[in-house]
Parts: structure tokens; sequence; C-alpha cells
């Protein structure tokens, strides 16, 4: 028997690695500090480590919904696994939202602009090349995700049932 929340939670995170993937391919802001950088700045790692444990995580729950030749994980292990993504989603939307903070580090005068540029659908003014909804599109993919965490971790028995 697949446990399907779990495995709705762990492709969510496996969507949020391939919309990161591709924001690391075609953001040439964020891999070179719109141009004063090379080859690779800062912020381009730090997408690159939330990539990686999106990898991690989403293959581990994925693994997880499916029991290998009748073998379960502990449901009090199962309800940790899933608290401990969950936790991962949350602070990877607090890294996105907060890193607007950091406006002065990317040569951006002020948060306004920072965030039009993060937050704008249309390309900002003066920028190089990259997709500008695409950072909209990662923010709302790990919401999505956090949301069935939430589900997924609801859905989970703390103990075995008594028979």
């Amino acid at each position: 028997m697949v446990e399907k929340r779990t495995l709705a939670f762990g492709v969510l995170f496996l969507v949020d690695l391939v919309l990161s993937i591709v924001m690391l391919a075609t953001d040439k802001n964020l891999q070179t500090d719109f141009g004063s950088v090379s080859p690779y700045y800062s912020h381009w790692y730090g997408v690159l480590a939330m990539a990686l444990v999106d990898l991690v995580v989403g293959a581990v729950l994925v693994a997880a919904a499916f029991p290998v030749l009748g073998t379960r994980l502990s449901p009090p292990v199962q309800r940790a696994g899933t608290a401990v993504a969950l936790l991962w989603a949350i602070i990877a939307i607090g890294a996105m939202v907060g890193v607007v903070t950091a406006y002065s580090q990317v040569g951006f005068s002020t948060e306004s602009q920072f965030e039009q540029y993060l937050f704008n659908p249309t390309p900002f003014h003066g920028a190089l090349s990259y997709l500008p909804w695409l950072y909209d599109a990662l923010l709302a993919a790990y919401v999505v995700t956090a949301i069935v965490g939430i589900v997924a971790l609801l859905g989970k028995p703390s103990a075995q049932p008594v028979a």
C-alpha cells in the first residue's frame, strides 16, 4: 500500500527541486550578482544548497511512501520524518521571503527595488537575463509543499493502533 500523502509531499519537494534547477540555469543575475562576479555569486550557492536539500528530502519521502518488501517505518519515525520535512519547507519559505533584507548585498539601494526584482512578473529594468516569474513560482511551490506537509503530518498516527 502506498502512503499517498507522504508520496505527494515528496513529489512536491522534487517539483521545488526542478524549479530551483531552472532558476540556477537561467538567472544570470543570480549567477553573477548582476554581472559583477564570475563565475558564481554566493546567493547562487544558497539556491543550490536548497535544491540539494529538496532532492534528499523529496527522495526520502517518496521512498518512505513505498514500503519495500513489507517493511515499514514505525509510526513515530514516520511522523518525525514528516515533521522534519515540514520544518525544512517552512525554513525555505522564510529564507525566500527574508532574502529581501539582503538588498544591499546585491546592489539595490532599497528593499522595495529588490522586492520588485524578485516578485514582479515582468523583467526588472537593467537586469540581466532571467525568468521574472520563477521566484514567485518557487515560493508558491514551497507554500503548497508546506500545506501538503501539514496534511501529511496530521494524517500520520503517533503510535501503532491497538488490535
